[in-house]
């Protein structure tokens, strides 16, 4: 890496709480995740790279500590508890979309806006679930739902079909348990599927990033997942990208407008609003490179 593309900068520290926003005293986005068992340096590390970001959209961050459901299910149980506290509300007090990231991302570019991410309310205003697949189908590490009795009742869906369908294989436990819910009919029709990389994407190496690879992050994206721990050395490649991040380099830290995400977005709900099909859509825009 070319140090000469560092800059110094210093994050906050991370939040487990809902705070104020020194903008509006209600939020609209907030973020949700979760890490359980004793502090592990590299993946606190990682939640203290979104604080930067929190800070200057203002968005109010949700830790879980410790584990409410057997398993990987409290992510579902967690959600389920932020979406019910946020209706208790009144709705103009309420935030209106949550983003759900697993621990091991690193937030890479904090002046990328989360609401970006989201359907035009005037045309889609039935999505209440913007998720992206990978090669082995759902990737739920990073997400976006919108708080609402629709979400609400989805992750309980998710969470009853062990119990009410155990037939049903479940190979990547909770992921494979949302994954059955939203192929339903009744919850399919509210989901998009948007490209993975727009915030969802995978460490890049250079050839992927030549080849427009649809599964990885490119420079000026909001954050890379490390998602993959085969040869034991995420926590290794996390803390490397976790400096970049923190030094904010010009490569990865640049503003939205000089990233490929207004037009991307754009492209991809307008096409989808004419009737093409989100499959084809982010097949075509995922095989794009940013210049």
């Amino acid at each position: 890496m070319d140090d000469s593309l560092f800059h110094a900068s210093d994050l906050e520290p991370p939040l487990d709480s809902t705070e104020k926003t020194s903008q509006s005293p209600y939020p609209k986005f907030g973020k949700v995740t979760a890490s359980f068992g004793d502090p592990d340096p590299p993946y606190e590390a990682a939640i203290a790279s979104h604080a930067l970001h929190n800070e200057i959209h203002g968005y109010p961050h949700f830790i879980l500590r410790e584990h409410m459901i057997r398993g990987l299910w409290s992510k579902h149980g967690w959600i389920m508890t932020i979406i019910g506290q946020e209706l208790a509300k009144p709705e103009d007090q309420r935030l209106k979309w949550l983003m759900w990231h697993d621990r091991d991302t690193v937030l890479m570019n904090p002046q990328i806006p989360l609401d970006i991410f989201v359907p035009p309310e005037s045309q889609f205003s039935n999505i209440h679930l913007v998720v992206t697949n990978d090669r082995n189908g759902l990737n739920n590490g990073v997400f976006m739902v919108r708080v609402s009795q629709w979400a609400f009742k989805l992750f309980a869906s998710a969470l009853s079909i062990r119990e009410y369908q155990p037939d049903i294989p479940l190979k990547y436990t909770e992921q494979s348990g949302m994954e059955e819910a939203i192929k339903r009919p009744w919850w399919g029709n509210s989901v998009a599927y948007v490209p993975q990389r727009w915030f969802n994407g995978y460490l890049p190496d250079e050839k992927a990033l030549r080849k427009g690879a649809p599964a990885v992050s490119r420079p000026g994206s909001l954050l890379i997942h490390f998602a993959s721990n085969r040869d034991g050395l995420r926590p290794e490649r996390m803390s490397l990208w976790g400096e970049i991040a923190k030094n904010r380099t010009v490569q990865w830290d640049k503003p939205v407008n000089q990233t490929g995400y207004l037009e991307e977005i754009a492209a991809y709900w307008d096409r989808v609003s004419k009737g093409e099909s989100m499959e084809s859509v982010v097949k075509d825009l995922g095989r794009r490179v940013w210049t």
